[in-house]
Protein backbone atom coordinates (compact mmCIF):
# COMPACT_ATOMS: atom_id res chain seq x y z
CA UNK A 1 0.00 0.00 0.00
CA UNK A 2 2.80 2.41 0.91
CA UNK A 3 4.67 1.67 -2.35
CA UNK A 4 1.45 2.17 -4.28
CA UNK A 5 0.96 5.62 -2.76
CA UNK A 6 4.35 6.61 -4.22
CA UNK A 7 3.13 6.01 -7.77
CA UNK A 8 -0.67 6.20 -7.59
CA UNK A 9 -2.16 9.54 -6.58
CA UNK A 10 -5.80 8.49 -6.69
CA UNK A 11 -8.45 6.09 -7.91
CA UNK A 12 -9.60 8.59 -10.55
CA UNK A 13 -8.38 11.86 -12.07
CA UNK A 14 -10.30 14.03 -9.60
CA UNK A 15 -8.75 12.26 -6.60
CA UNK A 16 -5.30 12.39 -8.20
CA UNK A 17 -5.58 16.11 -8.89
CA UNK A 18 -6.79 16.80 -5.36
CA UNK A 19 -3.83 14.92 -3.88
CA UNK A 20 -1.40 16.63 -6.28
CA UNK A 21 -2.64 20.12 -5.39
CA UNK A 22 -0.49 20.48 -2.27
CA UNK A 23 2.72 19.56 -4.11
CA UNK A 24 1.77 21.70 -7.09
CA UNK A 25 1.41 24.69 -4.76
CA UNK A 26 5.07 24.06 -3.83
CA UNK A 27 6.13 24.12 -7.51
CA UNK A 28 5.95 20.44 -8.44
CA UNK A 29 4.21 19.38 -11.64
CA UNK A 30 2.60 16.09 -12.63
CA UNK A 31 1.97 14.20 -15.82
CA UNK A 32 -1.07 12.12 -14.89
CA UNK A 33 -1.18 8.55 -16.11
CA UNK A 34 -3.76 5.79 -15.93
CA UNK A 35 -2.75 2.36 -14.75
CA UNK A 36 -3.70 -0.91 -16.34
CA UNK A 37 -4.20 0.31 -19.86
CA UNK A 38 -4.18 -2.52 -22.34
CA UNK A 39 -7.06 -2.58 -24.77
CA UNK A 40 -8.07 -6.13 -25.57
CA UNK A 41 -11.13 -5.15 -27.63
CA UNK A 42 -12.30 -2.19 -29.69
CA UNK A 43 -14.70 -1.41 -26.84
CA UNK A 44 -11.77 -1.26 -24.39
CA UNK A 45 -9.88 1.09 -26.71
CA UNK A 46 -12.92 3.36 -27.11
CA UNK A 47 -13.40 3.42 -23.33
CA UNK A 48 -9.75 4.38 -22.77
CA UNK A 49 -10.03 7.05 -25.46
CA UNK A 50 -13.02 8.56 -23.67
CA UNK A 51 -11.25 8.29 -20.31
CA UNK A 52 -8.18 10.09 -21.66
CA UNK A 53 -10.38 12.82 -23.18
CA UNK A 54 -12.23 13.26 -19.89
CA UNK A 55 -8.94 13.38 -17.99
CA UNK A 56 -7.64 16.08 -20.36
CA UNK A 57 -10.81 18.09 -19.72
CA UNK A 58 -10.38 17.71 -15.95
CA UNK A 59 -6.67 18.54 -15.99
CA UNK A 60 -7.34 21.56 -18.23
CA UNK A 61 -9.05 23.26 -15.30
CA UNK A 62 -5.68 23.35 -13.51
CA UNK A 63 -3.74 24.66 -16.51
CA UNK A 64 -3.48 28.25 -15.39
CA UNK A 65 0.11 29.07 -16.38
CA UNK A 66 1.22 30.40 -19.75
CA UNK A 67 4.18 28.00 -19.59
CA UNK A 68 3.20 24.44 -20.53
CA UNK A 69 5.97 23.10 -18.29
CA UNK A 70 4.35 24.69 -15.24
CA UNK A 71 0.96 23.09 -15.94
CA UNK A 72 -0.03 19.52 -15.15
CA UNK A 73 -0.17 17.18 -18.11
CA UNK A 74 -1.16 13.69 -19.17
CA UNK A 75 0.73 10.59 -20.24
CA UNK A 76 -0.80 8.17 -22.71
CA UNK A 77 -0.04 4.56 -23.59
CA UNK A 78 -0.66 3.76 -27.23
CA UNK A 79 -1.60 0.16 -26.42
CA UNK A 80 -4.61 1.52 -24.53
CA UNK A 81 -5.97 3.14 -27.68
CA UNK A 82 -5.87 0.13 -30.01
CA UNK A 83 -6.68 -3.54 -29.35
CA UNK A 84 -4.20 -4.80 -31.96
CA UNK A 85 -1.25 -2.54 -31.23
CA UNK A 86 1.33 -4.76 -32.89
CA UNK A 87 3.75 -4.52 -35.78
CA UNK A 88 1.84 -7.10 -37.83
CA UNK A 89 -1.14 -4.71 -37.84
CA UNK A 90 0.80 -1.53 -38.66
CA UNK A 91 -1.53 -0.33 -41.45
CA UNK A 92 -4.60 -0.84 -39.30
CA UNK A 93 -2.96 0.85 -36.29
CA UNK A 94 -1.94 3.87 -38.37
CA UNK A 95 -5.41 4.19 -39.87
CA UNK A 96 -7.37 3.74 -36.64
CA UNK A 97 -5.12 4.96 -33.82
CA UNK A 98 -3.53 8.09 -35.32
CA UNK A 99 -6.85 10.01 -35.60
CA UNK A 100 -7.72 9.18 -31.97
CA UNK A 101 -4.31 10.28 -30.70
CA UNK A 102 -4.43 13.42 -32.88
CA UNK A 103 -7.77 14.33 -31.31
CA UNK A 104 -6.32 13.92 -27.81
CA UNK A 105 -3.22 15.94 -28.72
CA UNK A 106 -5.35 18.77 -30.11
CA UNK A 107 -7.40 18.82 -26.89
CA UNK A 108 -4.22 18.98 -24.81
CA UNK A 109 -2.79 21.74 -27.01
CA UNK A 110 -5.98 23.79 -26.67
CA UNK A 111 -5.75 23.41 -22.88
CA UNK A 112 -2.11 24.51 -22.74
CA UNK A 113 -0.95 21.22 -21.26
CA UNK A 114 1.68 18.68 -22.10
CA UNK A 115 0.81 15.29 -23.53
CA UNK A 116 3.43 12.57 -23.20
CA UNK A 117 3.40 9.37 -25.23
CA UNK A 118 4.86 6.32 -23.52
CA UNK A 119 7.22 4.72 -26.05
CA UNK A 120 6.42 1.34 -24.43
CA UNK A 121 8.16 -1.96 -25.12
CA UNK A 122 11.15 -2.23 -27.40
CA UNK A 123 9.45 -4.79 -29.67
CA UNK A 124 6.87 -2.15 -30.65
CA UNK A 125 9.23 0.82 -30.65
CA UNK A 126 9.30 1.22 -34.45
CA UNK A 127 5.51 1.24 -34.55
CA UNK A 128 5.37 3.71 -31.66
CA UNK A 129 7.79 6.05 -33.44
CA UNK A 130 5.69 5.91 -36.64
CA UNK A 131 2.51 6.77 -34.71
CA UNK A 132 4.32 9.51 -32.80
CA UNK A 133 5.62 11.13 -35.97
CA UNK A 134 2.26 10.90 -37.72
CA UNK A 135 0.61 12.82 -34.88
CA UNK A 136 3.55 15.13 -34.18
CA UNK A 137 3.51 16.32 -37.82
CA UNK A 138 -0.18 17.34 -37.62
CA UNK A 139 -0.30 20.95 -38.92
CA UNK A 140 -2.93 21.78 -36.28
CA UNK A 141 -0.27 21.20 -33.61
CA UNK A 142 2.27 23.66 -35.05
CA UNK A 143 3.45 26.09 -32.40
CA UNK A 144 2.50 23.83 -29.47
CA UNK A 145 5.53 22.80 -27.42
CA UNK A 146 3.62 20.33 -25.27
CA UNK A 147 4.05 17.16 -27.32
CA UNK A 148 6.30 14.75 -25.46
CA UNK A 149 7.65 11.23 -25.42
CA UNK A 150 8.53 9.13 -22.39
CA UNK A 151 11.76 7.22 -23.01
CA UNK A 152 12.82 4.24 -20.90
CA UNK A 153 16.37 5.39 -20.11
CA UNK A 154 17.62 1.89 -19.27
CA UNK A 155 16.47 0.49 -22.62
CA UNK A 156 19.22 -0.59 -24.96
CA UNK A 157 17.81 1.61 -27.70
CA UNK A 158 17.28 4.74 -25.55
CA UNK A 159 20.07 6.66 -27.31
CA UNK A 160 18.65 5.70 -30.69
CA UNK A 161 15.17 6.84 -29.63
CA UNK A 162 16.46 10.20 -28.41
CA UNK A 163 18.43 10.70 -31.64
CA UNK A 164 15.31 9.78 -33.63
CA UNK A 165 13.20 12.27 -31.69
CA UNK A 166 15.81 14.98 -32.28
CA UNK A 167 15.75 14.29 -36.02
CA UNK A 168 11.94 14.28 -35.99
CA UNK A 169 11.86 17.65 -34.23
CA UNK A 170 14.36 19.06 -36.73
CA UNK A 171 12.41 17.71 -39.73
CA UNK A 172 9.23 19.42 -38.55
CA UNK A 173 10.93 22.47 -37.00
CA UNK A 174 9.19 21.82 -33.67
CA UNK A 175 10.11 20.96 -30.11
CA UNK A 176 9.51 17.61 -28.42
CA UNK A 177 9.51 17.23 -24.66
CA UNK A 178 11.49 14.16 -23.60
CA UNK A 179 10.98 12.57 -20.19
CA UNK A 180 13.59 10.02 -19.24
CA UNK A 181 12.37 7.37 -16.81
CA UNK A 182 14.13 4.34 -15.42
CA UNK A 183 10.83 2.51 -15.24
CA UNK A 184 8.83 1.85 -12.08
CA UNK A 185 9.16 -1.91 -12.52
CA UNK A 186 12.91 -2.10 -13.09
Amino acid sequence: REMGRQFVLGQDIDAAMARAATSEAEGFTYSHDMLGEAAMTAGDAARYGRAYAAAIDAIATACTHGDIGANPGISIKLSALHPRYEVAKTDRVMEELVPVLSHLARKAAAAGMGLNIDAEEMDRLGLSMAVIEAVFSDPALAGWDGFGVVVQAYGRRAGEVIDGLHKMASRHDRRIMVRLVKGAYW
